[in-house]
């Protein structure tokens, strides 16, 4: 009973539109496989730097977006599309894919076309704040050394930059260097 009712906790928590001055963060359902994979997922320059590859066709957005979906069923997922508010349009998705030592892991991507506006300094200064609010003292994030941009998006907002490494990307079957940084409360 008492797992339940955390879970109901979550699901509500996740379930309200987060706002900020120019975006919405909500949760993605089935019916965003279309912008999702339009947007950014079959975009290569997008997901370049990536740790998935390119979607070469809309079922495989989908087959993600189910397996995405079902997981807000789970306790610690935080997981946002990102509407641009004058548009209503999805533009890109913020989330936390995974936990190093209890810390989330931040990931994120946009769609090309709305690239230098400071829409993912924005999304991720309130998805910074959520993740403080919900409890986490240190949250990580990291980006591909190349990826001059989003190095700076990262640093923009407050990360600290405390090592650099070389990792092995089987699903690109290629090494990259990633900086990683984190940011404590």
């Amino acid at each position: 009973m008492h797992l339940i009712i955390k879970i109901k906790k979550c699901i509500k928590r996740l379930s309200k539109m987060i706002e900020t001055n120019r975006l919405f963060l909500r949760e993605v359902n089935i019916d965003d496989a279309s912008a999702i994979f339009n947007n950014w997922a079959s975009d290569k320059e997008v997901t370049k730097y990536l740790t998935w590859n390119y979607h070469k066709n809309i079922e495989t957005t989908k087959e993600i977006l189910n397996i995405w979906v079902n997981e807000y069923k789970i306790k610690k997922v935080f997981r946002y599309g990102i509407v641009l508010k004058q548009t209503n349009e999805l533009i890109g998705m913020i989330d936390v894919p995974g936990y190093d030592d209890g810390n989330p892991h931040i990931g994120y991507c946009l769609s090309r076309k709305y690239w230098n506006n400071g829409y993912m300094s924005e999304a991720l200064g309130k998805f910074i704040e959520i993740l403080f609010n919900n409890g986490f003292k240190k949250l990580l994030i990291e980006a591909c050394e190349d990826n001059i941009a989003s190095n700076k998006v990262i640093q923009k907002c407050g990360f600290k930059f405390i090592k650099k490494e070389e990792q092995y990307f089987k699903l690109k079957d290629k090494k990259m260097i990633i900086n990683m940084y984190e940011l404590n409360k």
